[in-house]
């Protein structure tokens, strides 16, 4: 890879792990190949907050957007899938944003069993004594994790 084509690669990106009740965000450096739980936004009778979005686009600037898809055969999730399309194509003409998918199979289960075990490790130390995981930080963890799992794959970024 040339300098240019270095230059030209998304620098910040923000990952979004679409729900039909939330949306996990989470914003992902591509030098370091880490990603960081930013927020999640709640959807109230299936619309989507855009304001929301658009405070965290201004906030990190990313240049590009990745969004997970359910895996699976191509009848599974069908309508899931079918919204998920509709939010990254308004996604990426909203924001004017290069917009790349990614598959998320497991995602939110990995995002449950890393909370977990981190709270238990603290509260092991006397820091914390939660009960439950609260879903919105599965959420947004979710979006972590698909996001780091995008920048990993160089096939899914890969320049022209």
């Amino acid at each position: 890879m040339s300098l240019l084509q270095a230059v030209a690669r998304p620098l910040v990106v923000l990952g979004f792990d679409y729900g039909e009740r939330r949306i996990g965000v989470a914003v992902g450096q591509m030098i370091t190949g880490t990603a960081t739980p930013l927020a999640t936004l709640e959807q109230h009778a299936g619309r989507i907050d855009w304001d929301g979005i658009e405070v965290l686009v201004d906030a990190w600037n990313p240049d590009a957007f990745v969004v997970g898809l359910p895996g699976g055969p191509p009848d599974a999730a069908r309508e899931l899938k079918t919204a998920i399309g509709g939010f990254r194509r308004t996604l990426e003409a909203r924001f004017e944003k290069p917009t790349h998918t990614v598959d998320e199979a497991y995602t939110s289960v990995e995002a449950h069993h890393h909370i977990k075990t981190n709270r238990q490790n603290a509260r092991a130390h006397g820091r914390v004594n939660p009960r439950r995981v609260n879903k919105g930080a599965i959420d947004k963890v979710a979006a972590a994790i698909l996001l780091e799992a995008w920048m990993a794959d160089p096939r899914s970024h890969q320049l022209p």
